[in-house]
């Protein structure tokens, strides 16, 4: 049987509700402007695996499973807009941040999580460029 891992034991410290505001740029997908979100992580598989689950104001919401493979975190996204992921995102940590990279037929998308303390902030850029940038605390 497989054991949980570092990472495994990094995603679980996600677990629970966070609600913050976010800041979205003008794209395809939204006008831009400010929003309220809500994140929501568990861990779910036996620890193998954390659920994430997004809901913003805007309309938007999401479904996530984390996993991972040694060291790599693998993120399936899917959405409100649709797409739905060729490949999942793929990523590590580096001290209390987690950046996620995944190529798609509309350019590359880089996630990065940043936890500090009951403090949770997150960035998506679409080819370099900014989409949203948000802070979140734990409910």
């Amino acid at each position: 049987m497989p054991n949980l891992g570092p990472a495994h034991r990094r995603l679980a410290a996600l677990e629970g509700t966070w609600i913050g505001r976010e800041w979205l740029a003008p794209s395809p997908w939204s006008q831009g402007g400010q929003a309220r979100a809500e994140l929501t992580f568990e861990t779910v598989a036996g620890g193998f695996a954390v659920a994430h689950d997004y809901r913003s104001e805007t309309g938007l919401t999401g479904h996530g499973v984390f996993s991972a493979d040694e060291d790599t975190v693998l993120w399936h996204w899917f959405d409100s807009i649709g797409y739905p992921p060729e490949t999942p995102a793929r990523g590590e940590w580096s001290g209390d941040t987690l950046t996620l990279t995944r190529t798609s037929p509309r350019g590359t998308n880089r996630t990065t999580f940043a936890l500090t303390g009951e403090t949770l902030t997150q960035r998506i850029e679409l080819n370099g460029e900014m989409l949203v940038e948000a802070a979140y605390t734990r409910a």
